[in-house]
């Protein structure tokens, strides 16, 4: 891996380039990485950190293992000398070891110091291992713990002999961000291009730089690992003993926009004195204080440094870090969470392009989307069943700014008015009998901050209703049997296939509750308002399912203009069954039974409806028709193992819709409990009306 192409980029400029390490055996390894980046274009120097007491000269980049021995040096390096901090990192071969292997997770790390084997635990944290307790083992410590188990960087004379199995992950590898900057200091990019450089980086594995400056404030093994912890993905502020800010990260800067030049300055500056005072009244870590600063609210933790080199106390304070997180990204956190844990979490995983079709209708439905998921109202979306509801919500979530938060979605009509209370407002322990003894949040806890979908919404009993109502209303929510309130920030889209105003006028549907949601409407178009879309719709599912077949000129006809009662949903199914028939090439007599009826029904011109009812709703009535003159009543079950018997395949969830909009008809009586339902005598008028 030697760069023999080197010489052409140096010439007579040959560049002299230092590296300052805490034992020569580690500066000669970073010495032999070096030189199969750079070869003859750089002559190498090493320095002992320990030995180094003069005027660092004739240098003109020195590399620097840490911070800490950067700020020791930094009087002994001349002001043109350009300073370059080392990241480290592991080969890919070294890191799967450790990954692969079956080790306890407590785990010795030996390396040549206890300062050594800091970095690297801190290094080995960065790059995902942070579920192993690794142990800091070196020469000459006065007590080696009693662990089975150690991992080493290329140092295996110094494990403890009692200690049997070890992986040895070799050297540390300089990493790609330094070998970067190097060759910029030393004006020999050109470098980076070569073979050996691009081998020698798909070598390393990569994590985020920027932690070894944090982690080198810290005094024990244990606040440096606790630091380094602490520091992803949030705001850390570092300042000294007196006050004084040393060091902050980029989130830091966003969070509570601090600037540069305030390194030096004293953190009463950027942080309330309130907290400061109590911090250092207690002499104690303070966790998770709620702030409001710049106008955001702000969790703050601060955490002593003490300082255990100093031999005459054991509780010298040496510095202090903060540590700040965003309150809304701690409750994003905390949602996705629970939605883990309660198994209810959505993701929507469908946008504006899932919305297919070139037809006016639906080409009007996606510019709708558009524009209503830039707003915070309701949505009401409104459409036959199978129309595709549901994913027009997810579409509507995922062209929102809130895009990036959870999508909760629940179908009012597949639970009880009870168990449908308790998923949508939570309860406490002990509110019924069945629940659970720590409680359980509803759904629109689970929804706080992103968008909550509640299918089926003309499904919902009254008495929900006005609850629903008022968490809209007041944004706030209380669990059944509690007594507190919660507040809530949900956007609110919800979905139906009746018309919501007829229920209104019915009484069966909240008049205020429906103005509450009814703010942006779109109707969802059904199939048979779509002809332009099946084939459409056909050749994409055909895709997705990798399906192969092909349709005849008569099928193809036959689709367009079939009634497509099920919508996209069985217009799905309808793919399905294609492509496991065994045919490559579909024809008339290959229909499903169901489409070969309503061709026949079509070809004799018959109408096999009463009225205004659809196929299914008739045929409904007409099978209660017939157990009227049986002297039977029906149940949902038995509706529906008589219309499989019929070819015809409709759920029990199906049968239940259709049996309300009869109700609503007054075509038949539902009976509560198992006591099935009749025909009433306007149905039985209907039915006889419609005899041929």
């Amino acid at each position: 891996m030697e760069n023999t192409n080197s010489n052409k980029y140096w010439g007579d400029n040959l560049k002299r380039l230092g590296i300052v390490t805490s034992n020569i055996d580690v500066g000669n390894e970073y010495k032999r990485q070096l030189q199969k980046i750079f070869g003859e274009a750089v002559d190498i120097v090493t320095y002992s950190f320990l030995a180094t007491k003069e005027i660092i000269e004739d240098i003109d980049v020195l590399l620097i293992s840490t911070y800490s021995q950067f700020e020791v040096l930094k009087k002994y390096i001349p002001e043109d000398v350009e300073v370059v901090i080392s990241n480290l990192t592991f080969s890919k071969d070294g890191y799967n070891k450790l990954r692969s292997s079956d080790f306890e997770k407590k785990v010795a790390l030996v390396n040549l110091s206890f300062e050594m084997c800091i970095e690297t635990i801190a290094t080995l944290y960065q790059l995902g291992f942070d579920d192993y307790e690794l142990i800091p083992v070196y020469p000459n410590m006065e007590k080696i713990p009693n662990i089975n188990y150690a991992v080493t960087t290329g140092e295996l004379r110094h494990v403890p002999n009692q200690i049997q199995n070890v992986i040895d992950l070799g050297h540390r590898l300089i990493d790609k961000n330094t070998m970067v900057d190097l060759a910029i200091a030393l004006n020999l990019e050109e470098v980076l291009t070569e073979p050996p450089v691009l081998e020698y980086f798909n070598n390393l594995m990569s994590y985020n730089k920027g932690y070894e400056y944090f982690i080198s404030q810290s005094k024990t093994a244990k606040n440096q690992i606790n630091m380094l912890l602490s520091i992803m993905a949030k705001g850390v502020i570092s300042f000294n003993k007196d006050g004084v800010i040393e060091t902050f990260n980029d989130n830091a800067k966003q969070m509570i926009n601090i600037k540069d030049d305030q390194v030096g300055s004293q953190i009463s500056d950027i942080l309330p004195k309130d907290i400061l005072e109590e911090y250092h009244t207690i002499k104690e870590p303070i966790k998770n204080k709620l702030l409001y600063i710049n106008e955001k609210n702000i969790t703050i933790s601060i955490f002593p440094i003490l300082d255990l080199y100093n031999e005459d106390s054991q509780n010298l304070l040496s510095g202090s870090y903060a540590i700040l997180e965003s309150f809304e990204l701690q409750e994003d956190t905390q949602n996705k969470l629970r939605l883990q844990l309660s198994d209810k979490g959505h993701i929507a995983r469908y946008n504006i392009n899932n919305i297919i079709g070139d037809s006016d209708a639906i080409r009007h439905v996606r510019e709708l989307v558009v524009r209503m998921g830039n707003s915070k109202s309701v949505v009401l979306i409104t459409g036959e069943s199978g129309t595709g509801k549901e994913l027009i919500a997810q579409a509507i979530h995922n062209a929102s700014p809130i895009k990036d938060k959870q999508f909760v979605a629940i179908n009012c009509a597949a639970l009880s008015a009870n168990l449908l209370e308790s998923e949508l407002f939570g309860y406490e322990a002990g509110a019924f009998t069945g629940a659970s003894k720590n409680g359980k949040a509803g759904i629109f806890e689970l929804a706080h901050n992103g968008t909550l979908f509640l299918d089926e919404i003309g499904e919902m009993p009254l008495e929900l209703q006005v609850r629903l109502l008022r968490v809209i209303q007041e944004k706030e929510v209380m669990r059944v049997g509690g007594n507190k309130v919660i507040k809530v920030n949900v956007r609110l889209v919800a979905a139906t296939n009746r018309d919501l105003y007829e229920e209104v006028r019915k009484g069966n549907f909240r008049k205020d509750l429906y103005y509450r949601l009814n703010v942006l409407p779109i109707n969802v178009p059904p199939l048979r308002e779509r002809g332009e879309d099946i084939l459409l719709l056909m050749e994409y599912f055909k895709k997705i399912g990798n399906c192969n077949f092909e349709l005849t000129d008569e099928v193809s006809s036959f689709l367009t203009n079939y009634s497509w009662e099920g919508n996209i949903r069985e217009l799905r199914n309808c793919v399905e069954y294609f492509d496991n028939i065994g045919s490559t090439s579909i024809h008339l007599d290959q229909l499903p039974f169901h489409m070969k009826h309503e061709q026949i029904s079509i070809e004799k011109e018959e109408s096999k409806t009463y009225g205004h009812l659809s196929d299914n709703e008739s045929y409904i009535l007409k099978t209660f028709y017939e157990a009227f003159k049986a002297r039977k009543k029906l149940g949902r079950k038995s509706l529906s193992e008589k219309a499989f018997e019929d070819n015809m395949f409709l759920s029990e969830y199906d049968i239940r819709k259709i049996l309300y909009t009869l109700r609503d008809y007054e075509y038949i009586n539902v009976e509560g409990g198992r006591g099935g339902s009749t025909i009433s005598k306007k149905g039985i008028e209907l039915v006889e009306n419609n005899k041929n």
